[in-house]
């Protein structure tokens, strides 16, 4: 294929737009746009090199899967082994467990799925998640495997307008599935390759035209596209739900660009710019090395989004991106024996120890070693183990109708994971088993209340979100049966500053359907949390302290106290400083909690040891008599 070095100049616009909105600066709130017009040049170049070999005839599978090998897994194994390596030598096993997930996954070209089902309320957030930007890269990868069967296939048996009329078509159906999903599966939209595959196909379908009309360049419409592009990086933010309709306006925006600023137009001339260029040849690398990068600066204490700080991790980002192009890149794919080829075993044996190491990480007690006895306790506790602990203590419970015939007390548990957690405080006292438990979960962003309909009309917008359509919220028969028949109601959730009046609300209307007493376990926040930061505290000293204050908790926690004719569990007030401070680490040095709100087993039984010391659960409970 004719080489085109505008494409780099593009190439550069979209990883510099994508660096710069991961740093947090917030100059460009919609720079990850700049990950979608990736899969339009991709998709673009891609299908140029396909359907140019499928005219000659001289397409094979080999050829091409082997090129896409070359171009993409040596720099990515290069920077799975470093970030491992320094995962291993720097960081908790609970991370290195997270990132030995993420480089198994990425390493078989699966990461985006792996994504679908890591990125949840256990998760840390994005910006500590050292390899969640490969998911692009699994999306892609994916593309690659199955995209050259299908023009082979269309291309033989129909010749070039079957070939456009497929591209087409999938490009329709792929824009309809990602229709439906960021509607109903928002989530898993954005990780889902079939719902991202029409992004790649737009490129497509602009290779093909572009091969009908070659050289041919038209100014006013390549400024538009260049134009759509760059509106989105400033007006887009991450509110705005993709890949969904305005996902269009960077994908045709690129689509255009790649169209037609060709030839001598200016567009052309812009992109050619010699620095930009550069940047674009080396865009695969820096965009591989950018998110280690950036995520190791914030867990060593640096703030990316400070102008100074940024500056000087692009410039390291960079740096280390030319060495990767230099070095890795061109190497690999400056030699065109492919398989056959003395890198190839290089590719397989550096695959096979990623995969070794990755599931050492993932499954063994190793990255426990280089801690001594007291830290290990700290560090032993993974976000798996902790999410695996909370999540499922209430299997067998969900929305089960009471069962004993009176033989144990009846308690409806209503919230969302707080609740678990409260149920884990029970069964770590041994009282969970002496319950007949029915648990209704609500998600506390689903607005968890027990409203009249004047009230209901003010949430309408909350409760009509399809992600809360699955939960009762105090409107199936069943749900209201069992708060009818229980002989205690327990509600627990992640309370905020704005929901007193709601809570009150609530309470009320539970009186309204059921004559038992009503227990209200109050709001908890451990504060953030970093094992880091702990490790530098000296053991004995650890259980002492406290996360910072957290005034507006204290303020919605002294609020929800003041409901009457219901019994509180204040965890704030018997278990954390007046201030709000709370402490991190139990008595033993275990986490209390991994992620700052959600009880690990250690956590369970010290709250429950001081609940126990202020209430007698037991009778609150009514298992006295019994």
């Amino acid at each position: 294929m004719f080489y085109r070095p505008e494409i780099d100049g593009l190439r550069a616009v979209a990883v510099l737009s994508v660096i710069v909105s991961h740093a947090g600066l917030g100059w460009i709130p919609g720079g990850f746009a700049g990950v979608d017009a990736f899969f339009v040049i991709s998709g673009f170049l891609i299908t140029s090199i396909i359907s140019r070999d499928l005219r000659l005839g001289r397409f094979t599978f080999t050829g091409f899967y082997a090129r896409r090998a070359l171009r993409i897994l040596p720099a990515l194994f290069c920077m799975s082994t470093t970030v491992s390596i320094l995962a291993w030598l720097t960081l908790s096993p609970s991370q290195i467990q997270d990132l030995s997930g993420s480089v198994f996954f990425s390493v078989l070209s699966l990461s985006n799925l792996y994504f679908i089902d890591f990125v949840d309320y256990f998760a840390p957030s994005s910006e500590y998640i050292m390899l969640l930007h490969t998911w692009s890269l699994g999306v892609e990868e994916q593309f690659y495997l199955l995209f050259p069967l299908i023009a082979f296939v269309s291309y033989r048996f129909f010749g070039k307008p079957g070939f456009w009329a497929v591209v087409l078509g999938l490009a329709i159906g792929s824009f309809a599935i990602s229709e439906w999903g960021w509607r109903n599966e928002p989530q898993g939209n954005y990780f889902f390759s079939p719902s991202r595959f029409w992004e790649i196909l737009i490129g497509a379908v602009a290779a093909l035209w572009c091969e009908r009309r070659p050289n041919k360049g038209n100014d006013p419409i390549a400024v538009l596209g260049l134009l759509a592009l760059f509106l989105t990086f400033f007006t887009y933010d991450e509110s705005m739900l993709f890949p969904s309709y305005y996902a269009l306006v960077p994908t045709i925006g690129t689509a255009l660009v790649l169209m037609f600023g060709r030839s001598a137009t200016i567009t052309s001339q812009l992109l050619q710019y010699g620095p930009l260029r550069f940047i674009g040849l080396i865009s695969f690398s820096a965009y591989l090395w950018h998110q280690p990068v950036f995520v190791f600066a914030r867990l060593n204490g640096y703030a990316t989004a400070s102008p100074l700080v940024a500056a000087v991790l692009i410039t390291i980002i960079l740096f280390l991106s030319t060495l990767s192009w230099h070095f890795i890149e061109q190497p690999f794919r400056a030699d065109r024996r492919y398989t056959i080829s003395w890198r190839a075993p290089i590719l397989w044996i550096s695959g096979i120890s990623l995969i070794s190491l990755s599931l050492t990480g993932y499954f063994s007690n190793l990255p426990l070693l280089r801690f001594n006895e007291a830290d290990q306790r700290l560090v032993s506790i993974t976000r798996l183990d902790a999410r695996d602990y909370q999540r499922s203590i209430d299997d067998g419970y969900l929305r089960q109708p009471f069962s004993t015939q009176g033989l144990k007390p009846k308690v409806a548990i209503i919230g969302d994971s707080y609740s678990r957690d409260f149920m884990n405080i029970l069964n770590e006292r041994g009282l969970l088993e002496e319950l007949d438990a029915s648990v209704w979960q609500i998600a506390n962003v689903c607005a968890p209340f027990f409203l009249g309909d004047e009230t209901e009309a003010s949430l309408r917008h909350i409760w009509d979100r399809i992600e809360c359509a699955e939960y009762d919220r105090y409107k199936s028969s069943e749900m209201l049966a069992a708060i009818a028949d229980a002989d205690v109601i327990l509600l627990a959730s992640a309370w905020q500053s704005w929901h007193p009046p709601y809570i009150t609300e609530t309470i009320n209307k539970l009186k309204d359907n059921s004559q038992s007493p009503i227990l209200l376990v109050g709001p908890k926040s451990f504060g953030a949390v970093s094992t880091r930061r702990l490790l530098s505290i000296s053991s004995p000293q650890r259980p002492k302290f406290r996360s910072d204050p957290n005034e507006k908790l204290i303020i919605a926690n002294n609020l929800i106290k003041q409901n009457e004719g219901i019994t509180f569990l204040d965890i704030l007030g018997t278990f954390c400083e007046p201030d709000g401070g709370c402490p991190q680490v139990t008595a033993s040095g275990h986490l209390i909690s991994e992620d700052g709100r959600h009880l690990t087993q250690p956590g369970a039984i010290a709250i429950g040891d001081v609940l126990s010391e202020n209430y007698n659960l037991r009778a609150l409970f009514r298992l006295t008599k019994r």
